[in-house]
């Protein structure tokens, strides 16, 4: 018997957290705040860390057999 995989509570925290920053800068530039394109950049890449964590946590694990 083994027992199911247990999923890491800690990804979903991690992807909402890193979504709802990410996003609220990307939200702050589009309606008018002055960000450097790095920082652009940067914003970018944690609403990709957020969506890569949140799959993480939502993917399918097959069963071990």
């Amino acid at each position: 018997m083994s027992a199911a995989p247990q999923k890491s509570y800690f990804n979903l925290i991690l992807g909402i957290a890193f979504l709802g920053y990410g996003g609220y800068r990307l939200f702050t530039f589009i309606t008018g705040a002055e960000y450097t394109t790095f920082r652009i950049i940067i914003a970018l890449g944690f609403i990709i860390l957020g969506a890569f964590d949140l799959y993480k946590f939502f993917k399918n694990h097959p069963e071990e057999q």
